[in-house]
């Protein structure tokens, strides 16, 4: 079993997102003090090179950030600025040969980068999908808030890393909200709301294309600093995610003594994340039948045997509680 961080684990340094986040706020007026109120964080923390903190206390800070700034454009502005992220994790990504090395960078140091959602990649008909999943329970707003900072950091990166404007599609699970003009400043045109899922898309030629600011020895040395670095590989909720991917009928007990914890034990270890583990068996239920259905050009019936429904109104019945579409309407 791969290891993994849980909401309380403190492994997250200043640098990035949490470095960012005061930065930005500093600068639009916003006190130090109000900033970091209730968040377990202290002025002297952040000065320390030393000093650790968890992703429960970055939730925290992110939520009084978006509750003190109160403006539209603040997540996009805050993404926007972690392409400048001067940590080791950051560099090794700014400084990668071609666009698709850092994407493979970005997977290997996600726990520093951004934690707070993990994503599945998959090429076809020469695009190339990035599909996205909450590492962790969040309310609607605080969840979608954290997709405004990831994307616009996204598209920045893609912009820094690309040596012609890229082109990129966004597709967002939410209503469309009502400052869709900051989505269409910062993201482009190619925005579709209240979609079955959450996912990038970008051409798979752009993976391939020369990173203009690309330096080997920067690269080496970024990763070599990583690597004196002990860094577990997963989430709580991605560590179980990616087990539910590959043993599809697991049940609640088998995941339980698969994490090496008693039923009761697992349960409440998913409740102090926010999630239930029926929620996350239709998660990767819905994502899995989305990529046969769309990506793969698999019929009903396949999909429906893969994902261990022998009935097909059952499957149809499923898909349209998990998306709110049947699969025919997917399709389409």
């Amino acid at each position: 079993m791969n290891s993994y961080v849980s909401l309380s684990d403190k492994y997250l340094t200043a640098q990035g997102l949490i470095t960012a986040v005061v930065e930005l706020a500093q600068s639009r007026g916003v006190a130090l003090h109000k900033l970091l109120r209730g968040t377990g964080i202290f002025e002297q923390d952040l000065l320390s090179v030393e000093h650790c903190f968890s992703l429960e206390q970055q939730v925290k800070l992110l939520s009084q950030f978006k509750r003190l700034m109160n403006t539209p454009d603040s997540g996009f502005l805050l993404g926007s600025q972690l392409v400048n992220d001067s940590s080791s994790a950051a560099q090794s990504v700014l400084f990668s040969a071609k666009l698709g090395a850092a994407l493979l960078q970005i997977q290997r140091a996600r726990l520093q980068l951004c934690p707070l959602f993990f994503s599945q990649h998959y090429v076809s008909n020469q695009q190339f999908y990035i599909f996205l999943n909450a590492a962790t329970g969040l309310d609607d707003d605080l969840h979608n808030y954290i997709l405004e900072i990831y994307s616009a950091a996204f598209y920045s990166l893609l912009k820094r890393l690309s040596p012609h404007y890229p082109q990129c599609e966004f597709d967002f699970s939410f209503k469309r909200p009502r400052h869709i003009h900051q989505y269409e400043q910062h993201l482009g045109l190619k925005l579709r709301f209240e979609q079955p899922t959450t996912r990038w898309v970008i051409s798979k030629t752009l993976l391939r294309q020369a990173n203009p600011y690309a330096s080997e020895l920067r690269f080496m040395q970024a990763r070599a600093q990583l690597a004196v670095k002990s860094h577990e590989k997963y989430t709580f909720i991605e560590a179980v995610w990616r087990y539910l991917h590959t043993y599809n009928e697991a049940s609640l007990e088998q995941t339980a003594q698969y994490f090496a914890m008693s039923p009761a034990t697992f349960k409440r270890k998913l409740k102090s994340h926010n999630m239930r583990f029926s929620s996350l068996v239709d998660e990767q239920n819905k994502h899995k039948a989305i990529y046969l259905l769309t990506l793969r050009a698999k019929c009903n019936e396949h999909v429906a045997e893969r994902l261990a429904f022998y009935d097909i109104p059952n499957f149809r019945r499923a898909f349209k509680r998990w998306t709110g579409l049947t699969p025919s309407q997917l399709k389409v």
